[in-house]
């Protein structure tokens, strides 16, 4: 899966919509710095490290289905 292929800023709002506690540093980018994101977001949740990254990870896979809909 290639979660690079959408537009990670279209996806925001429904990012902070899942995840209502989360508070992003712009810097910081849930797919290249991965393991830096998921520590954030399972500490900002009160959730496991495991729980925080199969979250984000149905969360892209969501996305990316979205994209490629978009794009048929």
């Amino acid at each position: 899966m290639n979660f690079t292929e959408f537009d990670l800023s279209k996806s925001m709002p429904r990012l902070r919509q899942r995840f209502p506690k989360l508070v992003l540093d712009s810097s910081l980018c849930p797919i290249a710095q991965s393991d830096e994101f998921i520590l954030v977001l399972a500490n900002s949740q009160g959730i496991s490290l495991t729980e925080a990254r199969e979250e984000m990870r149905d969360f892209l896979y969501m996305e990316s289905l979205r994209a490629e809909l978009s794009l048929n």
